[in-house]
Parts: C-alpha cells; sequence; structure tokens
C-alpha cells in the first residue's frame, strides 16, 4: 500500500490571523500529489508553508 500524507498550509498574512496562519489542511494524498500540489503553491501563492506528515 502506498504511503499517504496530510498536508497543513500555513502562511503569515493578515487574512489568516484568526486561524494562526492555518489557510487549509489535506488528507489522503499520495506522494505525487504532494509534489504537485507544493510545485502549484510555490508558482500561486509564495507566501505560505506546507507541512507534510507521513500518515499511520
Amino acid at each position: 500500500m502506498a504511503m499517504l500524507y496530510t498536508v497543513h498550509a500555513f502562511s503569515n498574512l493578515s487574512e489568516h490571523a484568526p486561524s494562526r496562519g492555518g489557510v487549509y489542511i489535506i488528507t489522503d494524498l499520495t506522494e505525487a500529489q504532494v509534489e504537485a500540489l507544493k510545485a502549484r503553491e510555490t508558482e500561486e501563492h509564495p507566501d505560505r508553508w506546507l507541512k507534510v506528515e507521513e500518515q499511520g
């Protein structure tokens, strides 16, 4: 079975202050999906950083 990941995105922009910087959480991503998400976020939202955690 392939490893699945949980991704938490964060930003220092003031609009995300109420959530302590949290932008979104996505679960059950494959490694390929995580890499695609990283590339998209780097291009579209350079203010964000991603915390990637292996599940189980």
